[in-house]
Parts: structure tokens; C-alpha cells; sequence
């Protein structure tokens, strides 16, 4: 890849890490806003895409497009690193659009409240679990992957997701009693953190690096002996 390319390829990386974090968190607010009744800080996000929600059609479209992004994202990634477990995260994040991206809000979004729970409520939760394993994942392959102060923010990025996952799901379990405190407060710290960090990310994995610049710098056939091409 030349670096015209290159610089091509970055940036659109990193534009597509915030065009889907800006999109997701658009249309969070804008759901929760429209939704009448509904609590952002005390109820799931997954309750605005929910079968019954009167904004899911708005809320599915917001998330198809987040996840088209992030595949863009995840395609990008694969394009522009040296790193083996970088491009683990790419690999990762184009299995997340093919596993959970589109099924889970889709043909597998929870019930709303009061609604008879099903099938598709214990597949939702199954894939968001998945999710939840792929984006931790993700994060261990960027702490390896980049020493320094961002290996120490992966780290505290993990324990606030995991953390956070876990406490917006034993608050969830008074879904049933309509009593649910915090869970929606909960998760969004949870996938603010991702979001946070999935944009930190771009920014270390479009950054130059030594290598890279060397690279560019060295003019062309140098080391070659053969005018530029090799073998």
C-alpha cells in the first residue's frame, strides 16, 4: 500500500470510529427522548429497539448503520496494521457485524415490558453476551498490542465494562416486577466506555509508526539493488 493510500485509509478508520459512535449516541438520546414514559437511567437500551417500542424502527435503523460502520471499521483496520494482534481486532470486529450485528435488534430484540417473554429474548441475550466477549476481546488484543498509557487505559477500560455489565444485568432482573433501578444507567456507562475507547483506538492505530514512517521515508529501490523491485 503507498502512502497516499495509506493516509486514505486512515483517515477513513478513524472517521468511521466517530461517524458510529456519534450515530449510535444520536440515536440513543433521540429514542429515549421520543419513547413517552421511557427512563433513560433506569431502563436497558435494548428496550428502545425492543419488539413493542414505539421508536424501533428508528432505533434498529441507528443501530444497522452503527454496525455497518463498524464493519467499515473493522475492514479498515485489517487494511492499515503491521501488528498481528491489531489485525485480530479487525478480524474480531467484522465477526461481531456477521454473528451479533444484525440479529440481535433485529430477529432476536427483546420483548418490551409486559410483554410475554419468548424465544427471541433468550437469543438477544445470548448474543449480546457474545458481543460482550467479543468487545473484551478486543480490548485485551489493544493492551497487547500498544504499551504505554494506553495498555493502562485498556485495562481500566475493561474492568468499567465488565463492571458495569454485570451490575446492569442483576439490575435487570427485576424486568418482570417492572423494577429495574439504574440499568439503563448502568449499561451506558458500559457502552460509553466502548465507545470511548473504540475512538482512542483509531486514533493509536492510524498514528504513524516508526516503522511506517522509515518506510516512507526510504527512497525508492534503496536497499533493493534492483531499481525498486524485489523479488
Amino acid at each position: 500500500m503507498n502512502t497516499h493510500t495509506r493516509t486514505t485509509v486512515q483517515k477513513g478508520v478513524l472517521l468511521t470510529a466517530i461517524a458510529a459512535v456519534a450515530v449510535y449516541v444520536a440515536g440513543d438520546a433521540l429514542s429515549a427522548a421520543l419513547y413517552d414514559g421511557y427512563s433513560f437511567l433506569d431502563q436497558a437500551i435494548s428496550e428502545l429497539s425492543a419488539f413493542g417500542s414505539p421508536v424501533r424502527p428508528l432505533m434498529v435503523t441507528v443501530i444497522l448503520i452503527h454496525n455497518a460502520l463498524l464493519l467499515a471499521f473493522g475492514i479498515g483496520v485489517l487494511q492499515i496494521s503491521h501488528q498481528r494482534s491489531v489485525r485480530w481486532i479487525g478480524i474480531l470486529q467484522i465477526a461481531d457485524f456477521i454473528l451479533v450485528g444484525i440479529a440481535t435488534h433485529t430477529f432476536w430484540a427483546m420483548s418490551s415490558r409486559g410483554m410475554p417473554a419468548g424465544f427471541n429474548d433468550t437469543m438477544h441475550i445470548a448474543l449480546s453476551g457474545v458481543f460482550s466477549l467479543l468487545v473484551v476481546a478486543m480490548m485485551i488484543l489493544s493492551a497487547i498490542a500498544y504499551p504505554g498509557w494506553f495498555r493502562y487505559y485498556a485495562i481500566a477500560t475493561i474492568i468499567v465494562v465488565v463492571g458495569f455489565g454485570i451490575a446492569s444485568s442483576f439490575a435487570m432482573r427485576g424486568i418482570d416486577q417492572n423494577d429495574t433501578p439504574w440499568a439503563g444507567g448502568f449499561e451506558r456507562i458500559n457502552a460509553y466506555a466502548y465507545f470511548a475507547w473504540l475512538v482512542l483506538l483509531a486514533v493509536k492505530a492510524c498514528a504513524p509508526t516508526d516503522s511506517t514512517a522509515r518506510s516512507d521515508a526510504r527512497p525508492a529501490g534503496a536497499g533493493t539493488g534492483r531499481g525498486g523491485l524485489s523479488p
